[in-house]
């Protein structure tokens, strides 16, 4: 689940960093797209967080 978030963390920085540089080098157009990919791919971040908590909530089950 760490792998996860680790994951989504690394999209999220390298688009963030794309948009940086992009709008750095006045191509305000991509700057754009990826600035609403990096609004996309946010949500992401709360995929691994949410399913430990799902684990944890559950607790351990005896059989």
């Amino acid at each position: 689940m760490l792998a996860l978030f680790f994951l989504a963390v690394t999209v999220v920085g390298a688009l963030a960093g794309a948009t940086v540089a992009a709008f750095a080098s006045a191509a305000r157009g991509a700057a754009a797209v990826l600035a609403l990919l990096t609004l996309l791919a946010s949500p992401a971040l709360l995929l691994g967080p949410a399913q430990d908590w799902w684990r944890h909530r559950r607790g351990r089950r005896g059989r």
